[in-house]
């Protein structure tokens, strides 16, 4: 449609007045300032920083997508170093046609050029055909017959009231028309403008304004989405001599913008700061909330927590300066566009020598073999630098790198020696049989290890892949990486027991307090050549407390660690006892008499406490007989009533003067006297066992025995 449109609307689309007189045109706008520094985050953003020189009032327009747009307007800085910032300026996100709506020519729908002309009318006009232009208002158009060849289409002619008249003019092929009202000509190109930034819906452009004099250095810095950046470890065991384990670190970075990276200063930043979208760019008609999709996180491979006690491993960190990256530089890669000085030009040129050492040009054939593992510790130096960026970490990558857009790069950080040791891992929830192999890193490389994969060499073979949790400086991991088929191990619960301990009564409740156990066999076996440490370990129970042993080697937020040395081709037991406090709670007033002459024989309840016990037995159950005497007295009572309906009834039918008669008077006289017996005995048993019961409650409230 809008193809249609500008199709249709080229004869009005040359160069009204103003723009056809030879007035120079205004100088094409300055190019966006470049890309200087990028940094990287683990929240899915990056920062961008884009810095130049600009000169008196200027005008630098930025063109971004537009699902970067709310991000631009949230996180957006502007600094001028001299001059003042103005109002940034970018278009609303309104759609084209409702926006369109608002200019004097209409063009939201296919316009052909008899429409439009029909929407000039009245409008001061200039049509040009063969060379020779009629100016006037527009009173109308028509279609008409060519007046020279009758078997021609029908033309277009515009009808204008000019100086000599009504004139109709032919607008044939090759003819223009020009609108000389020079605010309606402005909006007809405004509306034509909007509707073409309508075919682009993947990109907006913002105008940055700067005011000031002279030349001078402005920059612009702004969040966007970006790719998680990520870390992969290479950790390589064994080595001649003394060698310590050697870790490699390599960051991956991906160019996912719309601009190459051309010496971009490049940091990468550990953490993980809060990070939204809001939409700011679309315009609220009516407020509602957006609510996103549940997202669920894919499971991750096993990883292994840090230590929450005091660290009493060995592989402290070393004194001095940190193993990252040559000494003297914290860790930097020294020189820029591949120079390098001091110390690290040394470690290359010896590289150097040392590689050509193995290799005899005359024999053609290696003389002196030399280990990968050598190689790979001196064919890689560090290019990031660590520090602190708040409550961050941040890595400064340290030559400028130049990245291609849509490319990735791989970039060495970390290279240098670190503490670790070999053990073994059992838990016996991941691996009932066999323990892991795994190695404890002690991170004294100066850098925030970021959490991610690690391949590990031993003895420069591949030995297996891990997964490797955050890691701040100075603390400690393990990272498991195979099953050791060396060891063995089983776990088994004996079963638990239950012992009382205490036993107290405060205020009429009856307290027990006994301990019960909780207990954990582990058995190794080694089939190894070589002495083993095996970490085994069991999840924390919140309500059990560890017994044995005494303590933990280490402890994590859910599992305990204990360190077991285990021989070649021998077995170890180790009994892991946890125990919990459980109060069993009564009412001695509420509870049943028989439960209560059970406590009395626990052997918790000390003497004191069972005298007490003894009498509150007594005394309830003289309560309960004096309220079942008195509940008997109230049966009898019931009895006698039945019985004297009865006989009401039968006297109902006899003479009043009859020996039976006579007989059923005197029966319920002696009966009503014994209701009445019965009624003041009943009434003084209750009274007793009320009496009783409230002698006893106080007796009770004022007990207190441990």
């Amino acid at each position: 449609m809008r193809r249609a449109i500008c199709s249709a609307l080229a004869l009005l689309l040359c160069a009204g007045p103003g723009r056809s007189q030879g007035r120079p045109t205004s100088a094409a706008p300055p190019s966006p300032l470049p890309v200087a520094r990028i940094t990287l985050f683990n929240s899915g953003v990056s920062y961008t920083e884009r810095a130049g020189q600009v000169e008196g009032d200027a005008t630098v327009p930025l063109t971004f997508r537009t699902a970067q747009i709310n991000d631009i307007l949230k996180s957006m800085v502007l600094l001028d170093a001299g001059g003042k910032v103005q109002p940034a300026v970018y278009a609303a996100k309104d759609p084209v046609s409702h926006a369109l709506r608002s200019f004097a020519i209409d063009v939201t729908q296919n316009l052909d050029l008899r429409t439009v002309l029909d929407r000039l009318r009245g409008v001061l006009i200039r049509v040009d055909v063969r060379g020779k232009a009629v100016t006037g208002r527009l009173a109308g158009v028509e279609l008409r017959q060519n007046p020279r060849d009758a078997r021609q289409p029908m033309e277009t002619a515009a009808n204008l009231l000019t100086d000599r008249g009504l004139v109709s003019v032919a607008i044939q092929t090759g003819g223009q028309v020009r609108i000389l009202d020079e605010r309606l000509d402005q909006e007809f190109r405004d509306a034509l403008a909007l509707l073409a930034t309508g075919n682009d819906e993947q990109r907006r452009q913002v105008t940055l304004r700067f005011a000031g004099q002279g030349k001078r250095q402005v920059r612009v810095g702004y969040v966007t989405e970006a790719p998680l950046w990520k870390m992969s470890y290479r950790l390589v065991l064994g080595g001649k001599g003394d060698a310590k384990p050697y870790l490699q670190g390599w960051a991956h970075v991906e160019n996912t913008s719309d601009d190459d990276w051309n010496g971009v200063a490049l940091s990468l930043v550990s953490g993980r700061p809060v990070s939204f979208i809001q939409d700011l760019y679309q315009p609220l008609y009516l407020p509602r909330p957006v609510v996103g999709p549940d997202v669920v996180a894919s499971a991750y491979p096993q990883t292994h927590g840090g230590n929450l006690l005091e660290d009493k491993q060995p592989g402290a960190p070393a004194a001095g300066a940190p193993e990252n990256g040559p000494a003297g530089t914290g860790g930097m890669a020294g020189g820029f566009g591949g120079g390098m000085g001091g110390r690290a030009a040394g470690k290359v040129a010896a590289r150097n020598r040392s590689m050509a050492d193995t290799y005899d040009a005359d024999s053609s054939v290696m003389v002196r073999a030399r280990s990968e593992a050598e190689l790979m510790r001196e064919s890689v130096d560090a290019q990031a630098s660590g520090q602190q960026a708040g409550e961050l970490f941040k890595y400064d990558i340290a030559t400028p790198l130049t990245l291609p857009r849509q490319q990735a790069a791989m970039i060495p950080v970390i290279a240098g020696g670190v503490d670790a040791e070999k053990v073994s891992i059992y838990n016996a929830d991941t691996g009932p049989r066999y323990p892991l192999n795994a190695i404890r890193i002690k991170n004294n490389t100066g850098l925030h290890l970021k959490g991610g994969p690690i391949t590990v060499f031993d003895e420069e073979t591949y030995a297996g892949d891990a997964k490797m949790e955050d890691v701040p400086k100075g603390d400690a991991r393990y990272i498991s990486y195979a099953v050791d088929l060396s060891v063995e191990g089983d776990r088994r619960d004996p079963g638990g027991s239950s012992e009382e301990v205490t036993s107290f009564l405060r205020r009429g409740v009856l307290t027990c307090t006994r301990t019960e156990t909780r207990r954990t066999e582990y058995t190794l076996k080694s089939r190894a050549e070589k002495a083993r440490t095996v970490i085994v370990e069991q999840p924390i129970l919140p309500e059990f407390t560890l017994a044995e042993p005494k303590e933990p080697s280490e402890r994590t937020s859910d599992r305990y660690r204990f360190t077991v040395a285990l021989e070649p081709g021998k077995s170890r037991t180790l009994n892991v006892v946890e125990t919990r406090p459980v109060s069993e709670v009564v009412g001695i007033l509420d509870a049943p008499i028989d439960q209560l002459a059970l406590w009395v024989s626990r052997p918790s309840v000390g003497p004191k406490l069972k005298t007490a016990l003894e009498k509150v037995i007594a005394a309830r159950a003289r309560v309960r007989d004096l309220q079942a005497q008195a509940a008997g007295k109230d049966e009898e009572i019931k009895g006698i009533t039945a019985d004297q309906d009865r006989v009401r009834q039968n006297m109902q039918q006899l003479d009043r003067n009859s020996d039976l008669y006579k007989r059923y008077v005197k029966q319920l006289d002696e009966q009503e006297t014994r209701m009445q017996t019965l009624r003041t005995e009943a009434a003084a048993l209750r009274k007793q066992a009320a009496e009783a019961d409230q002698a006893l409650r106080a007796e009770i409230d004022a007990l207190s025995i441990d």
